[in-house]
């Protein structure tokens, strides 16, 4: 029985050594009141002015449908060259105020973020400005250095198919002005008007021939049959295009004749040529049009910041935390300077600090 009385004083010591360290920890923050009052109050004043003095800004935002080449579109807008190119032609500098390539685009890099957006898994091309136009105008400036800078560096497949083609166009078309050049002249064109419709039609259609046969090069078994049955139909025509030179041809003009309908025949292929080209150039804007899918951003009518309230709420909170902490860092020093071996160690800090 003696023994559990003389248990309940040593169960009991902790709560009184509990109520004990709360009761100082209200003491302190009472001492210490007009600080952990006042300065929170005075940082949400000077927080608020300071706030409500910044202008208003807005957020445009461009979106690019979710593809598996989210990753080759953000290397394209985050590159360098790209930034640089849109800063000069946009002039950033002078509407950022910045000096020098590098500021520019650190300021730009502020201006301009580009997040993967985990809900609908849509890449976003943010742009904030105090100017809501520009924002939108930024924004749909760098969809269109991305739509560009994927042809010209060629990071897609069909950039790259569209890029062999557009260079074969350019080859053709050459060939094509140096054959229009050679019927414009007198002798060449007034034997071409003295063939008739028929060998002009044959004339067009071997060349049509070849120059399909000319892009189906290189294809799969499927269009071998086919091939096959273009080849036998040139070789036809050949021999009406020759018969037809034999009749109509004499001993003075021969020469002339065979230039005047190998000219033509050229002038068609080629011709035939760039209109089987372009069409297969426009499948392939279609196909890159459809990998790449874009929702224009628009001008914001809202503003997006600053967010006045949330600054205000976090000096104050910050401020709060600060003089807590500065009411028990005073009242340990107090207490410290009331015990005489904390006092001598002080001192002796004091010194070491001061010494050189």
């Amino acid at each position: 029985m003696t023994v559990a009385h003389s248990s309940e004083p040593s169960n009991r010591k902790p709560e009184t050594e509990d109520e004990i360290s709360l009761l100082d920890l209200l003491l302190v923050l009472t001492k210490h009141k007009k600080l952990i009052i006042g300065l929170p109050i005075l940082a949400a004043v000077i927080a608020a002015a300071v706030a409500f003095s910044l202008p208003n800004e807005y957020t445009a935002t461009l979106k690019i449908a979710p593809s598996k080449n989210a990753a080759v579109y953000n290397w394209v807008l985050t590159n360098d060259q790209v930034k640089e190119t849109i800063a000069k032609e946009m002039k950033l500098a002078e509407h950022f105020d910045t000096k020098g390539r590098q500021a520019t685009r650190n300021a730009m890099g502020n201006a301009v973020k580009v997040t993967l957006n985990a809900k609908d898994g849509f890449l976003d091309i943010n742009v904030t400005d105090q100017n809501p136009e520009f924002a939108a105008l930024l924004a749909n400036k760098m969809g269109l250095a991305l739509q560009n800078n994927l042809y010209s560096m060629r990071l897609l497949e069909s950039s790259k198919q569209r890029y062999e083609l557009e260079t074969r166009r350019e080859m053709a078309q050459k060939n094509k002005n140096k054959y229009d050049a050679e019927m414009k002249q007198a002798d060449l064109a007034a034997m071409i008007n003295q063939l008739s419709a028929a060998d002009r039609y044959g004339i067009t259609s071997l060349a049509a021939i070849q120059a399909e046969s000319t892009l189906q090069g290189g294809v799969s078994d499927m269009m071998q049959n086919e091939l096959v049955r273009m080849q036998d139909q040139l070789s036809s025509l050949q021999r009406l295009v020759v018969d037809s030179m034999k009749k109509q041809a004499n001993a003075n003009n021969t020469g002339l004749w065979i230039a005047a309908v190998g000219a033509l025949q050229q002038q068609a292929y080629w011709d035939a040529l760039i209109e089987r080209l372009d069409r297969r150039i426009e499948l392939l804007k279609k196909q890159e049009r459809d990998e790449l899918k874009m929702t224009a951003a628009e001008v914001p009518d809202e503003k997006s910041g600053p967010k006045r309230a949330l600054i205000v709420l976090l000096s104050a909170f910050a401020a709060l935390f600060l003089s807590i902490l500065w009411a028990f860092i005073a009242e340990a020093i107090a207490k410290s300077r009331e015990n005489s071996q904390s006092l001598a160690l002080l001192s002796k800090i004091g010194a070491a600090w001061k010494a050189k």
